[in-house]
């Protein structure tokens, strides 16, 4: 018995493993290995590849556009264990020129982003295609001669209001690589004008995700957004998130997993030098918001007073809408992470938004499911247990400068934060101070309105 169960909790233990073989359809494959095929599996849609086509488009471009969707593909299929964060990736990839990809210049940095980002191990393995894809019609396109930067784009709140701020000081000189669902609200004539419309290329797994952890979506749109600087020859990609999204994360992991290194600087300059292996294009991502709150950047935005001051409509949930739609209509949660920082800043900002926004319109109700809609029927322990790894998330960081750890927590993290950012660590170390200052102003604020009765003060009060 001793020995039985010695070797299932040695298989827990153990990585779990995948292997793919990412080639077009008449390309080999290995025995016994899983295929992704180019065209089936990972399809590339027209209109938005063609908006991608500037003069500068070469196939290079479209390897890496197939390298970001295996990865994705890679990252959705299989499920990570309960007890073990890490898996293992062996990954074929057929490209048009595979000693470039296969180059230590290349290939280092590629690896070396995807295991600080993703948390596990990979080895891929590049093959020449057999034959060429076929490029993207060139069409006529308002592709800008002296972009300054070009910003990751999508419905995000730091992602309308930072585009705002920045296109405030660049005019056109800003160009947007569209990376959610902003493409589908630009009209027919407009994403046949505009470049970057959305992203060029949907991965389709033939059944649910194994995984829903998301990591590989930092790879994905550092490596889109690369590519656009690059075919603008933009020297700047403007990363929009704010420094309690952009460094909480990694700073205090949600729920205790692996830090989240997706909008991180020590992240970026590994894809800084992929970018300049690869694509030859020395492009610099820079954080304009990172020592900034969110709720900070939220009121910059609003005081522009522009007509295009229009920040309500964005969406920062992580839900999907089948799990968050009161009476038939989409909503954000309310409750989890992301919904609980857009909440906090609105506050932290001075501004309001209307209750039916959110399934949990009553944050100051003393038990957790009567704070929902009465009509949403959907409330499950995952949302709780989102809700609760939320708000323990923010309180700590909130405390976190005052606590006896602070120290220790603080070297280590200004280690691998400072060569990102290009600054001395005890420069940085100062931002750092007065960054966690202002969060812990702002949620102690955030709080006290909501009231004491509340089921957010009773989980903080329960809190260790």
């Amino acid at each position: 018995m001793m020995v039985c169960r010695s070797m299932r909790e040695s298989i827990l233990l153990e990585r779990p493993t995948f292997a793919l073989d990412v080639v077009a359809s008449s390309e080999r494959r290995r025995k016994d290995v899983q295929a992704c095929i180019i065209g089936r599996d990972i399809r590339f849609k027209t209109a938005a590849l063609e908006s991608f086509a500037s003069r500068n488009w070469n196939n290079v471009v479209f390897d890496a556009l197939v390298v970001a969707a295996a990865v994705e593909f890679c990252d959705r299929a299989l499920a990570r264990r309960a007890v073990i964060w890490g898996r293992e990736f062996n990954v074929l990839i057929a490209v048009h020129d595979a000693d470039l990809w296969s180059s230590s210049k290349v290939y280092e940095p590629l690896i070396a982003g995807l295991e600080l980002l993703t948390g596990d191990r990979w080895k891929i393995e590049f093959v020449t295609r057999i034959s060429p894809a076929e490029s993207p019609r060139q069409i006529v396109m308002e592709f800008p001669r002296n972009a300054e930067a070009v910003i990751a784009y999508s419905d995000g709140m730091d992602s309308r209001a930072v585009a705002g701020l920045e296109r405030a000081t660049r005019g056109d000189k800003l160009v947007l690589v569209r990376l959610g669902g902003s493409g589908t609200r630009l009209t027919k004539a407009e994403r046949a004008a505009r470049p970057f419309t959305a992203v060029p290329y949907e991965v389709e797994l033939g059944r649910d995700n194994g995984e829903n952890s998301a990591r590989s979506r930092g790879f994905k749109f550092a490596m889109i957004a690369a590519i656009g600087a690059f075919l603008v020859n933009a020297p700047v990609v403007i990363v929009p998130e704010s420094g309690q999204g952009a460094l909480g994360p990694a700073l205090l992991p949600v729920g205790q997993g692996y830090p989240d290194y997706r909008n991180h600087p020590a992240f970026t300059a590994r894809m800084e030098a992929l970018s300049r292996a690869l694509l030859g294009h020395a492009v610099r991502y820079e954080f304009p918001r990172i020592w900034n709150t969110k709720g900070e950047t939220l009121a910059a935005f609003a005081r522009l007073g522009s007509d295009d001051v229009k920040w309500m409509d964005t969406r920062s949930c992580w839900q999907q809408a089948r799990h968050v739609s009161v009476d038939g209509h989409f909503r954000q949660c309310g409750i989890c992470a992301a919904c609980l920082l857009r909440r906090l800043s609105v506050h932290a900002a001075g501004l309001s938004e209307p209750a039916s926004t959110y399934v949990w319109e009553n944050l100051g109700a003393a038990v957790f499911e009567e704070g929902a809609n009465p009509n949403f029927k959907k409330i499950t322990r995952a949302l709780r247990q989102y809700a609760i790894a939320g708000v323990m998330h923010f309180d700590h960081m909130a405390g976190l400068r005052k606590s006896p750890e602070y120290t220790l927590v603080k070297s280590r993290f200004v280690h691998g934060l400072a060569p990102g950012l290009r600054e001395e660590a005890p420069v940085v170390a100062g931002k750092l101070d007065q960054l966690l200052t202002r969060h812990e102003e702002e949620w102690s604020a955030f709080i006290d309105s909501i009231g004491a009765q509340s089921f957010l003060n009773a989980w903080i009060s329960s809190r260790p």
